[in-house]
């Protein structure tokens, strides 16, 4: 019976955050490699993002939650690198990146969204995007720091979020 008890103790502290790992341990996950072209004749990818922290976000031109999130980070974090990238493979192509990037200008009368709009369908299946929004924040590094699921429209929430990568 000791045995069997001991055995359990040791099997629920190997999962236990913080020991043996658990949510204190730093990610070790790389960006995959990526290029795309972006609504503003652009190339964005892996290499030349190296050396700058990042947010890619997963979004799609039907997200209607995703809007207030594009419009709350770009505000909030003005002149930092944050990239809109569709899950929606109907989303490519300049034009119809430059429709959906107009519509979420207008859907907020005194807030522009200046961040590039892309299409990935590839790189959002290589980080295994079930919804949208998500936000993955990517360090200089190029290692993931941290990925945030559903909307980010609270400026402390967006500032906590972006001040891991500093």
């Amino acid at each position: 019976m000791k045995a069997l008890v001991l055995t359990m103790l040791l099997a629920a502290l190997s999962f236990s955050p913080g020991c043996l790992g658990g949510d204190d341990a730093s990610s070790s996950e790389t960006v995959p490699e990526f290029s795309m072209i972006a609504d503003d004749g652009l190339e964005y990818g892996d290499e030349s993002l190296l050396g700058t922290n990042y947010i890619l976000h997963f979004s799609a031109s039907w997200c209607n939650q995703c809007r207030p999130t594009m419009h709350a980070v770009t505000n909030h974090l003005d002149g930092e690198m944050y990239i809109v990238v569709s899950t929606d493979a109907n989303d490519g192509g300049e034009t119809k990146l430059g429709e959906w990037h107009t519509q979420v200008n207008e859907s907020k009368d005194d807030s522009t969204v200046s961040a590039p709009f892309t299409m990935n369908v590839g790189l959002a299946q290589d980080f295994e995007i079930n919804n949208t929004p998500t936000l993955i924040l990517v360090g200089k590094d190029g290692m993931v720091i941290d990925r945030h699921i559903g909307p980010m429209i609270d400026d402390e929430v967006i500032e906590d979020f972006w001040a891991q990568g500093q």
